[in-house]
């Protein structure tokens, strides 16, 4: 399948961040380097890519976090039906919770994206079926967040990388091979044997641990359940929906065109262990989780399950990516527990670090897949697994 010629970069993942990747580094047109871009399944798209809401919320009580979300917007509004600029809206239903989004306000408009906090009757006209006007007690909204459709922004980076030169294979990686001294020298495979490569990028998600089974530094990424639910069909808005997130209750939902979306985070956090999709068995516990978030939505929208399902996605103890060169093992990098609202902006990074650009010493710090040497794995799944239930304290959603 193969020819001998060693890849210069071989990117192990089709996803969003993978496929990003493989656009982002075919782009310089001054270095003819050959590039490849391996998943076991590139259609349909079996990780987080192809079950995310997405969401892109880009304030985020992590600067670092913020600086990606934004850069990553900027990127996706490039890409013809890639984003749309719906805005967001989050709710209070508490003075408790009123005096957040009025901390999340000043923070974000110091950080200089446009924040503003509205009436309950406001917020309600903008998205009038999914929002009980009597609930809310504050609202802010973010008029430059939006929805991504992710499965079209990954096609599109993956086209145009092909036209670029980089070839896309369907094969199931198994394995890093290193030489005699250490260093990786390609991959091995289930299906097409041993492919040489001197660069090796892992952007494979919640598999990611998988393929590092050798080396002596934590790799805490934890693979979580999340229950998310379709409701049915309706004729689709003129004006379109913002997000609607409820902080206080951990619930948001989304106008998807035709039907609704729901989803919540107000449920004990469930490890899980993927198997071949990021899909995983629906948890009997979800459908409560589920029917506690309806109760947001006025009874006349008539929203009822029409699908469900348990999209797993990848958590972290300081809830940021690992992005970089794993340290002690020359040539492998990582991009993984990224989300779809930062992936982009982890993409241009990490192509910046493989070519040598100058990049913000905070932002390679803090993402460092090394960052958590010398501490003790289970307590950071531990930490990481406990996060999830944080995650709206600090403003992220998948």
């Amino acid at each position: 399948m193969q020819s001998t010629q060693p890849a210069d970069i071989a990117i192990i993942g089709g996803g969003i961040v993978g496929s990003a990747l493989a656009y982002y580094l075919s782009q310089n047109r001054h270095e003819n380097k050959k590039i490849i871009l391996l998943d076991r399944s590139l259609t349909p798209l079996n990780g987080s890519t192809g079950h995310a809401p997405g969401f892109v919320g880009q304030y985020n009580d992590s600067a670092i976090l913020t600086r990606l979300a934004r850069d990553t917007v900027q990127e996706y509004t490039k890409i013809p039906g890639g984003f749309d600029t719906i805005g967001g809206l989050e709710l209070a239903t508490s003075q408790t919770g009123a005096e957040r989004l009025q901390r999340r306000h000043d923070s974000a408009s110091a950080a200089g994206l446009p924040a503003k906090l509205i009436s309950p009757e406001e917020a309600a006209r903008m998205a009038p079926a999914l929002i009980k006007k009597e609930d809310v007690t504050s609202a802010l909204h973010f008029a430059s967040d939006g929805a991504a459709n992710a499965t079209r922004i990954t096609t599109f980076y993956q086209d145009e990388a092909r036209s670029k030169g980089v070839e896309c294979l369907e094969v199931d990686v198994t394995g890093i091979h290193k030489d005699g001294n250490g260093r990786v020298d390609g991959v091995n495979t289930a299906t097409a044997g041993f492919i040489p490569a001197r660069t090796v990028i892992l952007a494979t998600g919640i598999w990611a641990p998988e393929l590092l089974p050798d080396i002596n530094i934590p790799i805490p990424i934890v693979p979580v359940a999340h229950p998310y639910m379709y409701g049915p069909y309706h004729a689709q808005k003129k004006i379109p929906t913002p997000w609607i997130r409820w902080p206080d209750h951990h619930v948001y939902a989304r106008d998807h065109g035709p039907f609704y979306g729901l989803g919540s985070y107000n449920h004990a956090p469930v490890a899980q262990e993927p198997k071949d999709t990021a899909i995983g068995e629906w948890i009997t516990e979800f459908d409560d989780t589920l029917e506690h978030a309806l109760g947001f939505i006025p009874s006349e929208t008539g929203l009822t399950p029409r699908e469900t399902f348990n999209g797993i996605f990848s958590m972290t103890p300081d809830n940021l990516p690992l992005v970089g060169e794993i340290p002690g093992f020359e040539g492998v990098y990582l991009a993984a527990a990224v989300w779809v609202t930062h992936a982009a902006g982890v993409a241009r990074f990490l192509c910046d670090v493989l070519e040598g650009r100058e990049v913000d010493g905070e932002v390679k710090g803090g993402l460092d897949p090394g960052r958590f040497g010398g501490k003790d794995e289970e307590k950071l799944k531990e930490v990481a697994l406990g996060g999830y239930n944080e995650i709206y304290r600090v403003g992220g959603v998948q």
